[in-house]
């Protein structure tokens, strides 16, 4: 299983890059989303975060944003209702990798058809991120994986004693958030996270 962290737009690019070299080996990939910052200042926070996290270009999944993933070289653009249509990123950049963020049944088939590499769903459990709304559940996460044949990776108030339920529901990995940028200590919290994932 694969583990994603996703950046939460609360640290700066220095901090996000000091905190990824320390916790680099124990994750798959790392997400940009950063919804905020300008195009160049977008740019810049990835050079910082690639460059002074000792982050390989191919290791990062940028958020909405296609032309920044494909200047900086990034290996993956995640994609929401509202970016761009999958279906022309993929006709038009056919070897960019395309993530897309989906929640519902239908909006994971619409992806897969539409020629999505994997889709990110979610929330499963409780989140900080979004108070208030019900979470989908497991039984949501096992439908959905059932019905789509590409990678499923779940997210959403995902703590370490949760991993074993999602492998069993069918995802192919998890991404996380708050779990290890606002842990005590964020190199431990990866570990943990890795240390369930393969066990």
């Amino acid at each position: 299983m694969e583990l994603h962290l996703i950046t939460d737009g609360c640290q700066s690019a220095e901090r996000t890059a000091d905190i990824l070299r320390l916790i680099e080996p124990d994750i798959d990939m790392l997400h940009i989303r950063e919804k905020h910052l300008s195009a160049a200042e977008l740019y810049e926070f990835m050079f910082t975060v690639s460059e002074r996290g000792c982050c390989s270009p191919s290791k990062l999944a940028v958020n909405d944003r296609v032309d920044a993933a494909l200047l900086f070289g990034a290996g993956t653009v995640q994609l929401t209702s509202n970016s761009l249509p999958l279906q022309l990123v993929k006709r038009t950049f056919p070897k960019l990798r395309c993530g897309a963020s989906v929640h519902s049944l239908q909006e994971a088939r619409a992806a897969e058809q539409a020629g999505a590499n994997y889709v990110l769903y979610g929330h499963i459990y409780d989140s900080v991120s979004k108070p208030g709304l019900p979470p989908r559940g497991l039984s949501s996460l096992e439908e959905l994986c059932r019905a789509v044949s590409i990678p499923v990776i779940a997210l959403g108030g995902i703590q370490p004693r949760h991993v074993r339920g999602i492998r069993r529901a069918g995802a192919s990995g998890i991404a996380v958030m708050s779990g290890i940028w606002k842990a005590d200590d964020p190199a431990e919290a990866a570990k943990e996270y890795r240390r369930m994932l393969i066990t």
